[in-house]
């Protein structure tokens, strides 16, 4: 089951990730560069003396080329720095790319000290007074290799008390490293991960007194999220810790409400929370704002407990992921959650979408109240005793396709106030029937029950399955008592006027065959 949510959300190829702060990453990159008034050509900003200001405020790492337009070897970098962006990913935020063009803005060109074309330089932490100058690297991967490296000796290292204090308040999400040794063992795992999270801010501390004050007894990294501890990770000389270490800082790195597709996917599935709940939402819908916005309330509510993961319901390659959830159009929009641990799956139990119906479904989920979403429930001891025969995915083709009796079933959700007003309707029409020679009434819980999908509708619904065949009469009547008798009578008589005439369409065949027999008695006597 965990693999085929997996290739699941490898088919989902929708178009968002998550930076910016915006869910919908493309349209929220646009939006934030004409905000900016700055144009992109060829993956790389283009940067002049009034935008290269705003840029710097957006990012911890901004690489920027100085070019002349008719230099090759300006033209033949900015094709490399382009690469290098694909390389690093576009939606980091943590690093941008840009050029400036030194015939035109004169300007950059002398308070730069630009001499030679092409210069490369990295702006670090919005400073813009020293500038890193990279010689000498004129290829993608390379130029790569020497930002990461960069990134890696951006770590602060933290002496005192108050220095640590001010880091921690400098920005809303800080990862602190706490290290026995600072140049061998587990904080080379450390140095390995900083270069993967430009946009993260790392520090380091070696003294044992400022361990103390955090609790701190052996090498651990520690995550702060606007000033308090949100996660402790102790570190051990292993490999596959720095995977672990690189789940958490994704976690954190990641919008309380993401939309998922074959860009997050991955971060979706390394995180270390393994619950996941899914709003299944048209974005088209008129009310995807307002549902998106109680969604990311609720999201907020329970942080770091379940990933809030929103499904586009309009996109063609989700519909794999509808049917492995039995998500049908009329139930969209619509809320599960699955955990991926043990791959179950869980209806939220209400039909209307409100903060106050969330936050119970989250709540009780945690709690282990939340009623599962099995591909058939237990068959109850008594399921055949009361008027009204209780069906579930392991006995429903047993009973309605039995071929001895008929039956007529009502397929609901029990928290829908228009199936519960119904049940006790259905209780009278079993009573009459309880003692009928050929009629079955019986009801199933299609939210905890798998029957495929073969006959689903918006619930609830009613169906008539004739006895002695494999076809299905649906019914589109009244929901009274009165029309339920009428229809079912009509349904038996309608069989057993078939049944009448296949009865003496089957002795005008034996009369047949006797008279051909008998014409050949005749025929040989003669």
């Amino acid at each position: 089951m965990l693999l085929l949510w997996v290739t699941f959300l490898l088919s989902s190829c929708l178009s968002g990730a998550q930076a910016w702060g915006g869910w919908d990453f493309q349209n929220d990159r646009i939006r934030k560069l004409e905000a900016l008034g700055i144009q992109e050509e060829k993956n790389l900003l283009v940067l002049t003396a009034t935008t290269l200001a705003r840029v710097l405020n957006e990012t911890r790492f901004l690489m920027v080329e100085f070019y002349n337009p008719l230099s090759k070897q300006s033209q033949n970098l900015i094709k490399e720095m382009g690469k290098a962006v694909d390389i690093m990913g576009k939606e980091n935020p943590g690093v941008l790319f840009g050029k400036v063009n030194i015939t035109s803005e004169k300007l950059l060109k002398q308070e730069f000290a630009i001499n030679d074309v092409p210069t490369v330089k990295l702006f670090i932490e919005g400073h813009r007074q020293w500038p890193i100058d990279c010689r000498g690297v004129i290829e993608a991967a390379a130029l790569v290799t020497w930002l990461r490296n960069q990134i890696r000796q951006s770590i602060v290292l933290l002496t005192n008390r108050e220095q640590t204090k001010a880091f921690i308040n400098s920005r809303k999400l800080i990862v602190i490293g706490f290290f026995e040794d600072l140049h061998e063992g587990t904080v080379e795992l450390f140095y390995d991960l900083v270069k993967d999270f430009p946009e993260v801010p790392f520090g380091m501390i070696e003294k044992r007194d400022l361990w103390i004050r955090y609790g701190i007894t052996i090498d651990t990294m520690v995550v702060f999220q606007q000033g308090k501890i949100v996660h402790f990770e102790e570190c051990e000389e292993d490999s596959h810790i720095l995977r672990d270490l690189s789940k958490i800082v994704k976690f954190f790195t990641m919008d309380l409400v993401i939309e998922y597709n074959i860009e997050t996917m991955d971060q979706i599935y390394d995180m270390h929370i393994r619950n996941h709940i899914l709003l299944f939402i048209s974005k088209n819908s008129t009310e995807f704002d307002a549902l998106v916005k109680i969604f990311e309330l609720a999201a907020l509510e329970f942080k770091n407990k379940l990933i809030f993961l929103i499904v586009n319901t309009d996109e063609i390659h989700n519909i794999h992921v509808l049917e492995y959830f039995q998500i049908a159009s009329w139930d969209i929009p619509s809320v599960r959650i699955l955990n991926l641990t043990k791959s179950m799956k869980y209806q939220m139990p209400a039909d209307e979408i409100t903060f106050k119906n969330l936050k119970n479904f989250c709540k009780d989920f945690l709690d282990g109240l939340a009623k599962q979403q099995l591909s058939s429930e237990n068959i109850p001891k008594d399921w055949d005793t009361k008027p009204v025969k209780v069906l579930v995915g392991k006995n429903f083709k047993e009973v309605v396709f039995s071929h001895r009796r008929n039956a007529f079933v009502m397929f609901y959700a029990p928290w829908s106030y228009e199936c519960k007003s119904l049940l006790p309707v259905l209780e009278e029409l079993g009573k009459k029937y309880q003692y009928h020679e050929s009629v079955t009434i019986a009801k199933i819980d299609v939210t905890a029950n798998d029957i495929h999908q073969m006959f689903l509708e918006k619930y609830p619904f009613f169906k008539f399955f004739p006895a002695k065949t494999d076809l299905v009469v649906p019914y589109d009547g009244e929901y009274n008592l009165d029309a339920f008798i009428n229809f079912v009578e009509k349904e038996i008589k309608s069989q057993m006027e078939s049944e009448e005439w296949t009865f003496e369409q089957e002795e005008s065949d034996e009369k047949e065959d006797l008279s051909i027999q008998d014409w050949g008695k005749i025929k040989e006597e003669l």
